[in-house]
């Protein structure tokens, strides 16, 4: 048999292309046949182990699909049962996965006794095909057909799909060069065992997959590797014939690995070298840890297969704006999770600059107040996202010039990627006011449209600029009928001039970091009108920004109860705010999304719904969202400081180094997320340089190499002595640290060292408070105080009990860790390994383990002790390995206490 042969040969590896040598034709269905009324059968296009493909023609949708049927037992004419198995499990499957490289499932049932599915009829070659036809590809085709396949398994990962059988055969290439991946979940044939649970292709196997041991998606990193190994050289020569021979050569190749690349062809570059040669690592911790990483390191290469130069300047101009960065996160709004139901049709993404109305009536109560106003008024239609003057600087991160008229305006637009620029006019005309708006492609200049109107007298003045946003409203493209566009903005146009003038300075002073400032005009706003409910919020994240977080709350509370002057969206976004700052993440993405449902432009609320849901561990949705953002508003620096930070947290390293060092100006979030990814890779010298120049920037950037200031410090300073043995000095620090806080987190830190440091009362009574606390996130919190209290008494039982209630409550990496001490002084050495080793592939949590920014690397170290622990237990031959993990992390250190002990069991 040829390299392409396989241990249970798929069916599915011939779509569209070429039968394979040695096939024989054969298969339930007749070229000619008509299965049922919808489809009629064109040709045979493969014939594998479990049954047969076809070319059909599928009457219903008029065109050509491939109907893959399971193969029927000719002495039993019944489909067997391992065959339906894995048939159903390739639909269950391929169905998780959506992504323009990955084959899709059209349709699935049964006709005359006869299982099927059908997936598009692709016209090409499959892979194998290709490379024993053409021999090696060029480098810039085999990248551009790798990169494809990359991304395709990447989609199956994110779904929590292993392939298990990636190779050439299962890689269709299109006539137009679209490589799709094919077959998941299917494997073994009738006609070859798969003795000792062993599933896939013996020539693509990683070599933990040759044991019939468990594999994750290094498994298909590693087949991956191959399949561009044999692109870059030619196809393997195989000369074994019987399955023996296959199996000897397997086992050959997984002991003694494969040759570089680069012995083979020198001309290959030493990076596509290197990349080839860490996918096919026979050790699966040497190879990429994801998918993800792997699609980054192959981003990072050119066509010639070199590596990219990227550049690494830091200016030190932007980072100075790093206090502001709070301001956003706070004043655009917070969070939630992903919208449950989109509308029928969305319109695209319009974006407007608001330019400052020219004001030619002399009366400076007009000088920028009617564009927050028409801000929300143009915010009402779902896909328009507006920026007045104080938006650009809070939303865009641009400080708008002093003179923000048309033209400026329009630059501004265009340099930001925006579409649309409202500029207008208000002058006397009369005894009274004419109003003027005119909407103006940035671009190219084109007039969209245009109007005005006159207000009788100065009060009716807002309402008539109001009611102009209708005639933009619906020239941008909003369908809304005038008369529900006009009552939704009656609460705009029936506020008083007076308070909306206060409010306009309000938020240029919330923009400009002026908080005290803005507090004071905000407070006059609802002296004027008690009922403004904007004002109190405003309020609010002015005093969230001076740090009283009592007003702050007392402030939202009175916005929330003041939302019937609200336009819908500010309604959300206010409660989003509300729930954010008490910490109901649930809530606060549920708020977040429906507000993206009606408002999917608004580039800030997925931005904050991203925020949510990191703080609710759900990474690779909170990942989607910040990109949603970043699609909205491209040169967004902040979004793209976040990316990179969610990234670190989702644990995709490289990925989250190589968007740091795409931008031209990092700011002090981005350096700290480059940090975190070195950290994230090992690379502790680099880490280490990272964070000392994070401590140049400003004092902010200062604090994160001190392991924070204040209570966070206390807290440290606390978990450090325990670690030490300083019982006494350690309850200190934790007191010192409640003493300058009392949030969820310092408490459950100062809880911990409590436990730990034996003063059990004062432990309990911070668990009580944190367990009687309204979310689940501090109840957890509570459960894991309770089970490390029981874990330190000997109760390893209770503690498996007390801390699996925690992680059911609320996922965290630090309940994970426990429950894998509880687990290993259980003896149940299984059990602690998965949770060790979870904590380990969530080590991006663990870089800040309250996703607040503030570094705390320190608590991962001890997981590789204790796997260390565990895996000796399970007398695996690689224990040694995580304790040489351990020491090449705190090796170095003068006071760690465990590593007297590592050293013993590693013999130095």
């Amino acid at each position: 048999m040829g390299a392409g042969s396989t241990m249970g040969a798929t069916i599915g590896a011939t779509i569209g292309g070429a039968t394979p040598r040695g096939a024989v034709l054969a298969g339930p269905l007749r070229i000619g046949q008509s299965f049922s009324a919808r489809y009629h059968i064109i040709k045979v296009l493969g014939v594998g182990g479990m049954g047969a493909v076809y070319q059909a023609w599928d009457a219903e949708l008029s065109v050509a699909v491939a109907l893959k049927v399971i193969r029927i037992d000719a002495s039993r004419r019944s489909a067997s049962s391992e065959a339906e198995k894995r048939f159903k499990q390739e639909l269950l499957l391929a169905r998780q996965v959506t992504h323009k490289n990955v084959v899709r499932i059209h349709d699935l049932g049964e006709i005359d006794g006869i299982k099927y599915i059908t997936m598009p009829y692709v016209q090409g070659d499959d892979l194998s095909t290709v490379l024993r036809r053409d021999g090696k590809l060029p480098v810039a085709r085999a990248l551009e057909i790798a990169r494809q396949i990359a991304g395709g398994l990447g989609a199956a990962h994110d779904a929590g799909v292993v392939h298990r059988d990636l190779k050439p055969a299962n890689i269709m290439i299109s006539a137009d060069g679209l490589a799709l991946i094919m077959d998941f979940g299917i494997s073994a044939s009738s006609e070859e065992a798969t003795s000792g649970g062993i599933v896939g292709t013996l020539e693509y196997m990683a070599p933990e997959q040759s044991t019939g041991a468990a594999v994750d998606g290094r498994a298909d990193i590693y087949a991956f590797g191959l399949i561009l190994y044999e692109m870059l050289t030619g196809p393997r020569v195989v000369s074994a014939t019987s399955a023996r021979e296959r199996i000897d050569a397997m086992k050959q190749r997984t002991a003694e690995g494969m040759p570089p690349v680069g012995s083979l062809d020198q001309t290959i570059p030493a990076p596509l070298d290197a990349l080839v040669t860490r996918c096919i690592e026979r050790d699966p911790a040497a190879r990429f840890a994801t998918t993800a990483e792997l699609v980054a390191a192959l981003a990072a290469l050119d066509d010639a297969g070199e590596l990219i130069p990227i550049p690494t300047r830091i200016s030190k101009r932007t980072m100075a704006a790093a206090a502001a960065l709070v301001v956003v996160l706070l004043v655009s709004t917070f969070v939630l999770t992903r919208r449950a139901v989109l509308p029928p049709k969305q319109h695209e993404p319009v974006s407007v600059v608001i330019a400052d109305f020219q004001n030619g009536t002399g009366d400076p109560t007009f000088d920028r107040t009617l564009e927050p106003m028409l801000k929300l008024a143009l915010e009402g239609a779902g896909f328009i996202s507006a920026y007045d003057r104080s938006g650009v600087s809070r939303s865009l991160g641009v400080r708008p010039p002093e003179k923000l008229d048309e033209r400026a305006a329009l630059e501004l637009a265009v340099k930001q990627g925006l579409g649309v620029v409202l500029s207008g006019s208000l002058d006397r005309l009369g005894s009274g006011y004419g109003v003027s708006v005119k909407a103006t492609r940035a671009v190219t200049g084109n007039v969209i449209t245009s109007a005005k109107n006159r207000a009788s007298n100065k009060e009716q003045v807002l309402s008539t600029a109001t009611k102009l946003a209708t005639a933009v409203r619906k020239a941008l493209g909003d369908d809304t009928s005038d008369s529900a566009q006009r009552f939704a903005m009656e609460t705009l146009s029936a506020t008083s001039l007076d308070v909306v003038h206060e409010y306009a300075v309000a938020m240029e002073a919330l923009s400009n970091s002026r908080f005290e400032e803005a507090r004071r005009s905000f407070s006059r706003t609802v002296a004027l009108d008690p009922n403004f409910g904007l004002g109190y919020a405003g309020m609010a994240v002015a005093s969230g920004n001076l740090d009283k977080q009592q007003d702050a709350l007392k402030y939202i509370n009175e916005a929330v109860r003041h939302l019937d002057g609200m336009t819908e969206r500010e309604r959300y976004r206010t409660r989003g705010l509300s729930f954010s700052w008490t910490s109901d993440y649930q809530s606060c993405v549920k708020e977040f999304g429906d507000l993206i449902v009606r408002y999917a432009a608004d580039a800030a609320a997925h931005n904050n719904l991203a925020l949510c849901l990191t703080f609710l561990r759900k990474m690779p949705e909170a990942l989607d969202e910040m990109r949603q953002a970043i699609k909205i508003l491209p040169n967004r620096e902040l979004y793209r400081h976040n990316l990179a930070l969610y990234l670190d947290y989702a644990g995709e390293f490289q990925t989250a180094e190589q968007e740091v060092r795409a931008m031209q100006e990092p700011g002090l979030l981005s350096v700290l997320a480059l940090a975190f990814a070195q950290l994230g890779q090992g690379q502790l010298p680099q880490a280490t340089e990272t964070f000392q120049a994070l401590g140049k920037i400003n004092a902010l950037g200062a604090s994160y190499t001190q392991s924070g200031l204040g209570a966070a410090k206390f807290a440290a300073l606390g978990c450090a002595r325990v670690l030490r043995g300083r019982k006494g000095p350690a309850i200190a620090a934790a007191e010192s640290a409640m003493a300058n806080s009392q949030t969820v987190k310092i408490r459950f830190l100062a809880a911990r060292v409590f436990v730990e440091a034996g003063a059990t009362a004062s432990a309990q009574k911070l668990s009580a408070g944190l367990a009687s606390e309204l979310q689940a996130e501090p109840q957890a919190y509570a459960k894991i105080v309770d089970g490390e209290a029981a874990l330190n008494n000997g109760d390893a039982r209770q503690a498996i009990k007390t801390l699996s209630e925690a992680n059911t409550l609320f996922d965290t990496w630090m309940g994970h860790f426990d429950l894998g001490r509880a687990y290993l002084e259980a003896g149940a050495f299984t059990q602690a390994d998965s949770e060790f080793d979870r904590c380990i592939k969530r080590r991006g949590e663990a870089q800040s383990l309250f996703l607040d920014e503030e570094p705390t690397y320190g608590y991962l170290p001890p997981v590789y002790y204790y796997q260390g622990r565990v895996r000796e237990g399970l007398k695996n031959a690689g224990f040694a390995d995580s304790y040489r993990t351990y020491l090449s992390i705190r090796g170095q250190s003068k006071e760690d206490p465990l590593l007297p002990e590592i050293r013993r069991h590693v013999g130095r």
